[in-house]
């Protein structure tokens, strides 16, 4: 019986750290086998297209419309002037990156091939997070606003609901209360989006999403993110950067791995610490 007592505790004390030791090496596999991913959405389109058209987007990407016919469509796509892709899609597609063994969404396309020209396209363009960029100032937040009043923003902008009849909901947009757009939004999921251009380049300012309109005359938005707005070519001080790089760390997928990664060790080294203590 003596000996009973003493084995039977050992067996169970290693092979505790032995499933711990297993189930952590599977939950830190598990973001290596995932599909890809993307980062804020910075550009969305909705619109008709037909064979010649051309769209800037934002970090210097463009996409051209070489050729509409029944069952796809050509299409092109340059990084700056260098032409990156060119290629045929059945109506869906994703234009992807791999950067440092992890695959990132940049551009989703959707269009109806259904029909003749001109087709409806749908189009959304993430943060490539190898080329540089400004990172949001407000990020892919939700938000609920009542009829009638502002929802402040950064950098002067306000956000209004100004009616919501019929299930429809019209978004004003201010910048130091001057109103800089306003839309008639109809049904939930579509959105609503404020861009501008600088030297031809375009730059998205605000982009929200309708997601529901309350019996309380309250219109909630999700993905609610702002951009900064194009500066004058004046660089800006070190300590500007400085503070954009520090964004740029603490939101980086490899940061939040590194760090989930030592979160698990510590644990691990925890656990391990308590039961060799309850063997002795």
């Amino acid at each position: 019986m003596h000996n009973n007592r003493i084995i039977k505790p050992l067996t169970m004390n290693r092979s505790t750290p032995c499933i711990i030791f297993v189930t952590l090496a599977i939950l830190l596999i598990i973001p290596i086998c995932a599909g890809n991913v993307h980062e804020a959405t910075i550009c969305y389109l909705e619109d008709s297209v037909e064979t010649g058209n051309t769209f800037d987007l934002e970090q210097g990407y463009r996409l051209t419309i070489d050729d509409i016919r029944k069952n796809d469509a050509a299409i092109s796509i340059f990084n700056d002037s260098a032409e990156i892709l060119n290629t045929s899609i059945p109506g869906d597609y994703t234009f992807d990156k791999e950067i440092g063994g992890i695959g990132y969404d940049i551009i989703r396309i959707s269009m109806n091939l259904t029909g003749g020209e001109p087709v409806p396209m749908e189009l959304e363009q993430y943060i490539d997070p190898d080329k540089p960029f400004d990172y949001p100032l407000i990020g892919a937040v939700s938000i609920s606003i009542k009829k009638g009043e502002r929802e402040p923003l950064k950098a002067g902008y306000e956000l209004e609901a100004t009616s919501s009849i019929d299930n429809n909901a019209v978004l004003t947009l201010y910048k130091d209360n001057n109103i800089v757009k306003q839309e008639k939004l109809s049904g939930k999921g579509e959105r609503f989006v404020y861009t501008t251009k600088i030297d031809g380049q375009r730059r998205t300012i605000l982009i929200a999403k309708l997601d529901r309109i309350s019996n309380n005359d309250s219109v909630h938005v999700s993905g609610l993110s702002q951009f900064k707005e194009p500066e004058s070519a004046d660089d800006g001080d070190g300590d500007g950067d400085t503070g954009k790089w520090n964004t740029q760390l603490v939101e980086s997928p490899y940061f939040q791995y590194l760090l989930s990664i030592f979160v698990f060790a510590c644990i691990f080294v925890m656990i391990l610490g308590i039961a060799r203590r309850m063997r002795r």
